[in-house]
């Protein structure tokens, strides 16, 4: 891949970075949950995809990315709270340009007690935030310990402040913003969920319009590529 320093670029609201391209006639934009950046995902090959991933989230001023009209197809993941932001700034001619959107982990009430995060868990988080906090987080996305290493080692390279700041504007504007309309044609329930619960996601959704997976919040590292986890993704279609 190219250095970071070459392919992330910072919009006015999020950060844009090219974690794969090479050309392929499908690219995936990718939405990540909260405090990523590129280096959790570096373990992933491209397995014949191009991937576009948004990041560190600032507003919700509406997203244009003129670049994706080159490709035959574009196929939009949201995970984590990327689910309710990609809601909240994806415009409609970038929606139309997606043959699929798939939600993944994440609800369209991100802090909710029966559909989302428990207010009260996350205002903990945000009382106490501190590099321990942090880690136990991260911790948390995982349910085998080989994979919460493999992501240890590839942690974000941002700060506690950073970070901080990202969750506050994350907290107040998913709780001041009206719920947004399902913009997503399949809904991905990770079941062995302990961020965003698997039980959640089900009310969330309902249990008819979903495909639910025995996999835990970060479910990246069950894969080798973007490829794969994308005929994953869409297994039941």
């Amino acid at each position: 891949m190219e250095r970071l320093s070459r392919k992330a670029m910072k919009t006015s609201n999020m950060t844009c970075t090219w974690l794969h391209r090479h050309g392929s006639p499908v690219c995936v934009v990718f939405f990540a949950g909260w405090g990523m950046d590129s280096r959790p995902f570096a373990p992933l090959a491209a397995g014949g995809v191009d991937v576009c991933m948004l990041s560190q989230y600032r507003n919700t001023w509406p997203l244009t990315l003129p670049e994706l009209q080159t490709y035959e197809d574009v196929i939009l993941v949201a995970w984590s709270f990327g689910v309710w932001m990609a809601t909240q700034v994806c415009t409609w001619p970038l929606r139309a340009l997606c043959s699929e959107m798939i939600a993944l982990g994440g609800t369209l009430k991100p802090v909710d007690e029966r559909q989302g995060l428990a207010p009260q868990q996350f205002e903990a988080v945000l009382a106490d935030f501190d590099e321990n906090r942090l880690v136990a987080f991260y911790r948390t996305m995982f349910d085998e310990e080989d994979e919460a290493a493999c992501f240890l080692r590839n942690r974000p390279h941002r700060t506690l402040a950073d970070l901080r700041e990202e969750l506050v504007f994350l907290h107040q504007a998913s709780r001041d913003a009206p719920v947004a309309l399902d913009m997503f044609s399949h809904h991905v329930v990770t079941s062995r969920d302990r961020i965003f619960a698997g039980r959640n996601q089900l009310r969330a959704w309902g249990k008819e319009s979903t495909h639910t997976v025995p996999w835990p919040h970060f479910p990246f590292y069950r894969f080798t590529s973007w490829g794969e986890l994308l005929n994953a993704l869409l297994a039941d279609r």
